[in-house]
């Protein structure tokens, strides 16, 4: 007979709670965090209603941290839920990510992406980062405990960022492809959850009909 694996008790940092946002917290708001940190320097508008989930035409105007965070609240679950209604930058990610185990990149920006791979390789921070691009995504698991962790995003993805790979226009990317997004997002965090055994480095991507792992090159390894 198996033993049942034991749940950890983690603190999750979610940063952005926009398209991917929405498609995830629903999916992880039942499982054993110690607690969950919602940080987005954005406000609720009137083009988010049709593709979040979590906002209502009340809120347009309010923090998006805020809406959402009274949504975690009202789960029928004991679950303590903290807003940083800011955007993370250089100033502000040393300060947050110290003080959580896990981190889901819900964002849409290349440059805040490896901000926020290098401040949780400095301090061991596991970090489940989610993108999309028209109909295709790709999901990547760095820095969590064990073979691979000190693989960055700068070993995956060469080349120098451009203008253009800041932001994305959500209303372009099929509502599928974000709540694929969100699904794989939920399903690698649930694994870190349990104390499972990461593939560091390994890319998820999605084609907008199935998804594909890729593994890290072999020299990483």
């Amino acid at each position: 007979m198996n033993t049942p694996v034991q749940p950890l008790s983690d603190r999750l940092l979610v940063v952005g709670t926009g398209a991917i946002g929405n498609a995830l917290l629903p999916r992880i708001v039942r499982w054993p965090w110690q607690g969950i940190t919602l940080m987005d320097g954005d406000r609720v508008e009137e083009r988010n209603l049709e593709r979040q989930e979590l906002f209502a035409p009340v809120d347009i105007g309010k923090p998006k941290v805020e809406v959402a965070a009274a949504w975690l609240r009202n789960a029928p679950i004991a679950l303590s839920v903290a807003t940083r209604f800011e955007f993370l930058d250089a100033a502000n990610a040393e300060a947050v990510i110290a003080m959580h185990d896990v981190v889901a990149d819900c964002t849409d920006d290349a440059h805040v992406k490896l901000l926020l791979d290098r401040t949780c390789a400095d301090y061991g921070v596991a970090l489940v980062s989610g993108s999309v691009h028209g109909a295709q995504a790709q999901v990547v698991v760095l820095h969590a405990s064990g073979k691979g962790e000190t693989i960055g995003r700068k070993d995956l993805f060469r080349g120098r960022l451009g203008m253009e790979q800041d932001g994305c226009d959500m209303r372009n990317v099929p509502l599928a492809t974000i709540e694929e997004t969100g699904r794989r997002m939920a399903q690698l965090l649930r694994a870190l959850l349990h104390g499972e055994a990461m593939r560091n480095g390994g890319i998820d991507l999605f084609d907008g009909k199935k998804w594909t792992a890729i593994e890290p090159p072999g020299n990483l390894n």
